[in-house]
């Protein structure tokens, strides 16, 4: 594993206050949570703002409705035509970790409480804008490894930012693909040139299993200790009680609008917080909405950790090999940063809120 002197990581905790868009791929699992989608929502706001460039959105799931449901959310913001695309071979497959099939593109959509557990929602993003995606099925998608490999390849050297909201399965596909008609490069040597910050929706502090590390944990290990350039990571603890969402969900109905639905479809009512908030607390959910862990790391992705965090230095890495991880600080030589609280979690969810509002 590289280690970076504290000067390594200046871009992060600038604020990335230049005057050029923040180049950014988005990866994202797609898969039973949503705060996915008001990530991708958030990109989008950024980028209508001319304060990034999204170069790519791809799912790090398979088999499933990811990427259908990341080209409806593309679609309604006016970007139909950016790259997606999904592993191959090995990671997540089907409407949830541990499914032991893949989602049928073509059977019937199920009630919410159904066969399609937490993966409905995005099933029936499908069912309600047709017309408005391309891979109904994410196995029939470009392979994730000729979309990072070519997108990459175009781009000015230690350009791109790399936001990822789900597993790392293809963050360690990306690393040991061979040098082809692309780039001469292998995947760590590209990444190495053009990627200037990694940052990731990962991990658990000070040490446990989280969602997004655990489930595909070889592709997580491999991943942690190979990565050449700075990771910031959005981890579990920050995100867990920093809540964005309820604004959307309530909002007036103006039009069809994908994000609006799924939060408005997902997040409990005032009422039924207010009736047992301890209850939803543990679920995840607050009077503002559901935990925001995802939206945190397109926040740091395009606008920097200042000033809305401060930062810790140290190392996260994979332990064992049931998906547990723990951080190891280390003040002067940490390769790795995660975010702790600044400006209030309050605060931080009603910026959020305002970049997932914002009309298109």
């Amino acid at each position: 594993m590289v280690r970076f002197a504290a000067t390594a990581c200046t871009i992060a905790l600038a604020g990335m206050a230049v005057a050029a868009p923040v180049k950014v791929i988005f990866d994202t699992d797609m898969l039973t949570d949503f705060d996915d989608v008001g990530a991708l929502a958030c990109l989008h706001a950024l980028a209508d703002a001319g304060e990034c460039e999204i170069l790519a959105t791809v799912s790090s799931t398979r088999g499933n409705a990811s990427v259908g449901a990341v080209e409806v959310i593309n679609h309604y913001y006016g970007r139909p035509d950016i790259p997606v695309g999904a592993p191959m071979g090995m990671g997540v497959v089907g409407s949830h970790p541990g499914a032991k099939a893949k989602v049928n593109p073509v059977s019937p959509l199920c009630e919410k409480a159904g066969g399609d557990g937490g993966h409905y929602k995005y099933r029936k993003l499908l069912a309600d804008y047709p017309g408005w995606y391309r891979h109904a099925d994410a196995d029939d998608a470009p392979d994730a490894n000729e979309v990072y490999r070519r997108v990459l390849a175009a781009q000015p050297d230690g350009s791109v930012t790399i936001c990822s909201v789900g597993f790392l399965t293809n963050i360690r596909r990306l690393l040991e693909t061979k040098p082809d008609d692309i780039s001469p490069l292998d995947g760590k040597a590209l990444v190495a040139k053009k990627v200037k910050l990694w940052v990731a929706m990962a991990c658990q502090y000070p040490a446990g299993k989280e969602y997004n590390s655990m489930w595909d944990a070889e592709s997580s290990r491999i991943a942690l200790e190979n990565w050449p350039t700075p990771i910031i990571f959005s981890d579990f603890q920050y995100g867990r009680d920093c809540f964005a969402g309820r604004a959307i969900a309530e909002s007036p109905a103006d039009g069809r609008n994908p994000v609006r639905d799924v939060f408005a479809g997902n997040i409990p009512s005032r009422e039924e917080v207010r009736s047992d908030s301890a209850k939803w607390l543990q679920r995840l959910f607050g009077m503002g909405g559901r935990a925001a862990w995802d939206e945190t790391a397109v926040l740091v992705a395009v606008r920097g950790t200042e000033p809305y965090f401060n930062v810790e230095r140290g190392t996260y890495r994979m332990v064992g090999t049931d998906g547990a991880n723990e951080w190891a600080p280390d003040a002067e030589n940490g390769p790795h940063l995660r975010i702790t609280e600044k400006l209030s979690k309050a605060e931080v969810g009603r910026i959020i809120d305002e970049l997932i509002c914002r009309k298109k």
